[in-house]
């Protein structure tokens, strides 16, 4: 005859909530952050006014956000491919490393860390 036990386990809900809310939140700005950093080396310069420009957002919930350049040729930059740039400067250059798979792949590897380094 086996003997059973019982283990009674009480969850924080609000504190698990907290917890996975700030672990989003930071994954979601570290990978976004990474994206916004290679797109700085690729972006067209001149002056400067553009790498500059360069905003990271993320949503109070960290579920989304945004890498954003805010100069009123931003667009034009990034969308003219006929535009003559510096070596290793170009148009697309946010496109680009958004699709980019090592760049996605670092980015994955950012959230998850970040959720380690919350739980453990």
């Amino acid at each position: 005859m086996s003997r059973g036990f019982k283990i009674d386990v009480r969850l924080d809900k609000a504190k698990i909530k907290n917890i996975t809310r700030q672990c989003t939140k930071k994954g979601t700005w570290s990978a976004l952050d990474h994206l916004a950093a290679v797109s700085k080396e690729q972006v067209p310069l001149d002056q400067g006014p553009l790498k500059n420009s360069c905003y990271v957002d993320v949503a109070e919930d960290g579920s989304s956000g945004t890498v954003s350049y805010d100069t009123p040729y931003a667009v034009v930059q990034h969308e003219n491919m006929q535009f003559q740039h510096q070596r290793g400067r170009k148009a697309k250059y946010l496109e680009d490393p958004a699709n980019d798979s090592g760049v996605q792949r670092e980015m994955r590897e950012l959230i998850k860390r970040a959720y380690e380094e919350q739980m453990g």
